[in-house]
């Protein structure tokens, strides 16, 4: 596919993450596709019930990426059985995580939505939702961090396959719950909920028996399980946490959101579920170059090659960059069809197109800015890229509310407040990258 061999690598790594991207995405479309055909309420409860979830989730999805730079670094020494004790006590600290965030979402998560969501129709579906979606927490948590491991060596086909399963079960599971097929009972978003969770659970143990067939648990020292010692988890921790509390701050921003478009009415709240989940389809191949990006940029830095550093960069904002405006391209010829997935509706679906429109642009910056923001994670400066979510999602969220609720301007304008976003994250990211490139890319 290509000539250059930097950037058949860069794809090599990248194409399983984005095929898997997709599967991840059938998912978010899975669930509002059937739901949408329910009603509107139940399609702008699973926006909400789903961010819920997603947000205390992407705990367990930062660690992963935790995981994956340390392993990447460990992969470049060649110290590969030092990898054993990073993916045990990586497993110690998650699943301990797993429960208490069950707790929250289980017990807590009902008590948090009746303070933030104004309708009760939406409340009570939300509820119905998240009290079901809390036990899979512990399935994706375990599937994080063995994708980490994996992504981290540079073989990134299990993110392709695990989620390439979750997205055909989950078809197939909604489609028996929701409506209530094969002599199930019609549980609508409940049973949205249960497939989403069942799913889930078929991939955790598809991955456990991948890695156990597929790799040399001897050469890594996988799955030893020796006795918990905090030195083995403490540079995972070192590295894990800003890059968990920056996704979960991402999340959480998200939610805010949708709570901010929420007061704006049922309609403007299923418009903007909608955009999400064509915003996720487009996001696609940034998703996976963004991800891959973190192995390739610690790899380099692991083999002592920093001057190759800043190149791989560059090749791959311009691969995301390609790809993306290509794909979006594509699926903008008609984008009736492509909404048509989420809705029957018609006059939903018109007053959709011009917030559509508007993403259409912030797109490209986020195939830039995504790919800049995961290369100074992947340096091993995790808390910096923090500090630049932090900052970033702060003006985020205030030109949201100035937008919806002082102007009280259309749903379209509100998305507009995207452009703030990712313009900001690539000019400071770029900035500080540059700086790094003067260091020779040395971490203090």
């Amino acid at each position: 596919m290509f000539r250059n061999k930097t950037y058949r690598y860069i794809w090599a790594v990248s194409y399983p993450i984005i095929i898997g991207g997709i599967g991840q995405t059938i998912i978010n479309v899975t669930d509002s596709a059937f739901l949408g055909r329910i009603s509107e309420v139940a399609l702008g409860a699973s926006a909400i019930a789903g961010l819920f979830y997603v947000t205390f989730s992407m705990l367990g999805y930062g660690f992963g990426v935790g995981i994956q730079i340390i392993i990447a670094r460990l992969n470049g020494e060649k110290k590969y059985h030092e990898m054993g004790n990073v993916l045990d006590h990586s497993l110690y600290f998650l699943m301990s995580l797993s429960v208490l965030l069950f707790c929250i979402l289980y017990w807590g998560g009902p008590y948090l939505l009746q303070h933030f969501v104004q309708s009760k129709p939406i409340l009570d579906a939300s509820v119905s939702f998240i009290k079901i979606r809390s036990f899979a927490i512990f399935f994706s948590f375990l599937v994080f961090v063995i994708r980490g491991f994996f992504v981290g060596i540079a073989q990134t086909k299990i993110v392709m396959y695990t989620t390439a399963l979750v997205a055909v079960l989950n078809i197939l599971f909604n489609y028996i719950f929701v409506f209530g097929h094969w002599g199930f009972p019609r549980m609508e978003i409940a049973g949205s909920a249960w497939a989403s969770t069942l799913a889930e659970f078929i991939a955790a143990i598809y991955a456990i028996a991948y890695t156990f067939k597929k790799v040399d648990i001897k050469k890594y020292r996988l799955f030893t399980f020796h006795t918990f010692r905090y030195s083995y988890l403490k540079d995972v921790l070192y590295t894990a946490a800003p890059v968990m509390l920056q996704m979960f701050i991402s999340l959480t921003s998200w939610f805010i959101f949708f709570m901010i478009v929420e007061k704006m009415g049922e309609r403007p709240l299923a418009i903007s579920n909608i955009i999400r989940n064509a915003y996720m389809i487009l996001m696609i191949p940034m998703v996976g170059f963004s991800s891959a990006t973190n192995t390739l940029v610690s790899t380099l830095i692991g083999e002592r090659k920093p001057e190759k550093v800043f190149d791989m960069i560059k090749k791959v904002c311009f691969l995301s960059f390609s790809i993306t405006l290509v794909y979006m391209l594509i699926l903008n010829i008609s984008p009736e069809i492509m909404l048509r997935i989420f809705t029957g509706d018609n006059e939903l679906i018109k007053a959709t197109i011009p917030s559509l429109r508007v993403i259409d642009g912030s797109l490209l910056l986020f195939s830039v800015s995504a790919v800049l923001l995961s290369a100074v994670s992947g340096s091993g400066n995790t808390l910096v890229s923090l500090i630049i979510e932090i900052i970033t999602i702060l003006f985020y969220l205030f030109a949201t509310y100035l937008v919806a609720v002082n102007l009280q301007l259309s749903i379209a304008w509100v998305w507009s407040v995207e452009y703030v976003y990712f313009i900001f994250m690539a000019t400071v990211s770029l900035f500080y990258l540059k700086h790094l490139a003067k260091q020779n890319w040395s971490i203090k």
